[in-house]
């Protein structure tokens, strides 16, 4: 399978990173973007750069538009009349529906994926729609980047919030930890490797158990565990962070409805 990326911003490159790192012949990866430096940013993965998007369309058997939101229906009708029926089209772009897409692509293969930037290191979470025309060739080839699932579009735009922009507020967390460490005397690179460890290991265990379960398997009477989650309401910072996420879905959803208003 030839892939084919349009767009290697921050997500586009993490998706090539991820699938090379999954395994697939760089040779493979198409790739095009209208910045000279984006390319030289992906060009040491030996991936195959491309002149135009035709010439990458030509060459790809699935192609990946990762552009913004606001340049996504340009780019794809860009492709719309060099797009063949035994190709396939993925967007990754938030807010853009597939009846917008598929109104410029007429009776094509077309799909949306909502991936986070943890794809980079093959650990990420993307979901796909839509789900009842599910397509193993875009379920595998999401697969080399983590884990897949298939949801109805209007899932998939909520993931856009609560998958593909949550790994911020988990990185902010992280970095709280590795500055506590820090002050506690522990050198940085410790600390770093130390915070990344516990939230890998519990977001494991998090498949597998009720987060208050992995939390009153580790709280002892009078022990260290207890003080530090008695802080944590005593400072309210679960309650407020509740508050902060809260305050941003409706935010964000409000921002969503208009996208779905402007493109009914």
């Amino acid at each position: 399978m030839v892939i084919g990326v349009i767009g290697v911003g921050r997500l586009g490159l993490a998706l090539v990173k991820g699938l090379v790192g999954g395994g697939i012949d760089p040779k493979d990866i198409n790739v095009y973007d209208i910045s000279d430096e984006a390319l030289k940013r992906v060009e040491p993965l030996g991936v195959s750069l491309r002149r135009s998007i035709k010439d990458l369309v030509d060459a790809s058997e699935i192609i990946i538009v990762s552009v913004k939101p606001l340049d996504a229906l340009d780019v794809v009708k860009a492709v719309a009349p060099i797009l063949s029926k035994d190709k396939i089209l993925v967007s990754v772009a938030a807010f853009i529906p597939l009846q917008a897409i598929e109104s410029n692509v007429k009776d094509k293969r077309v799909y949306r994926a909502m991936p986070n930037i943890a794809v980079e290191v093959n650990k990420g979470f993307t979901a796909l729609t839509p789900p009842e025309k599910r397509c193993t060739e875009v379920e595998n080839l999401f697969k080399v980047l983590g884990e897949v699932v298939w949801v109805k579009e209007d899932l998939l735009d909520l993931m856009t919030l609560i998958s593909a922009s949550t790994p911020a507020i988990v990185a902010e967390l992280i970095d709280a930890f590795i500055l506590v460490t820090l002050k506690a005397g522990v050198p940085y690179d410790l600390a770093r490797r130390a915070a990344a460890s516990v939230f890998q290991g519990i977001g494991k265990l998090a498949e597998l158990k009720d987060v208050s379960a992995i939390r009153d398997s580790i709280i002892t009477p009078r022990g260290s565990t207890i003080i530090l989650v008695e802080k944590l309401y005593t400072y309210e910072v679960k309650g407020r962070l509740i508050k902060a996420l809260s305050d941003a879905v409706e935010e964000y959803l409000e921002k969503l409805e208009k996208f779905r208003k402007e493109f009914s």
